[in-house]
């Protein structure tokens, strides 16, 4: 299990987290997502032999937030 912590830009409520979340747990080998719209970052812990840090980014993206 590898963890990683990504800063993002574009939340601006919880609903953005309960978004980000969503999108990130619904992928293959996320094993757990936490978003905090206050402190701009997503920590992601997952499966490096099922899923890739870029999917990650791209989950996160794919909901209109930016990771940077």
């Amino acid at each position: 299990m590898k963890t990683v912590t990504f800063q993002t830009e574009g939340m601006h409520c919880q609903s953005c987290e309960t978004l980000v979340t969503e999108s990130l747990t619904d992928l293959e080998g996320v094993n757990d997502a936490e978003a905090s719209y206050k402190d701009g970052k997503v920590t992601v812990s997952y499966d490096e032999s099922k899923t890739k840090e870029e999917a990650l980014r791209s989950a996160v993206e794919s909901e209109g937030y930016r990771v940077i």
